[in-house]
């Protein structure tokens, strides 16, 4: 699951609850624990963002930069592109 549909599921489910709210704090724990290991959940852990729409950003963003990173990583033609 991409970390896009992990961030919408996780959205879906928590607007769900609507008799017996969960607090901030809570939720943004249950969206990182329930993340797999890796730098994103990593990086979630050592921000400690307080509310669960900088948790989903800061997620998104970190996902972003390892995807492109290890994008660069593999590509082939990275030197050749770079004029090495």
């Amino acid at each position: 699951m991409s970390m896009r549909d992990y961030v919408q599921k996780i959205q879906h489910l928590f607007s769900c609850i609507v008799t017996n709210p969960i607090d901030v704090a809570s939720q943004v724990h249950v969206f990182i624990f329930g993340m797999l290991e890796g730098m994103t959940r990593y990086c979630l852990t050592r921000v400690e963002p307080s509310t669960l729409d900088a948790a989903f950003a800061l997620a998104l963003r970190e996902d972003y930069t390892v995807a492109s990173s290890y994008t660069r990583v593999l590509t082939p033609d990275a030197g050749a592109s770079h004029g090495d």
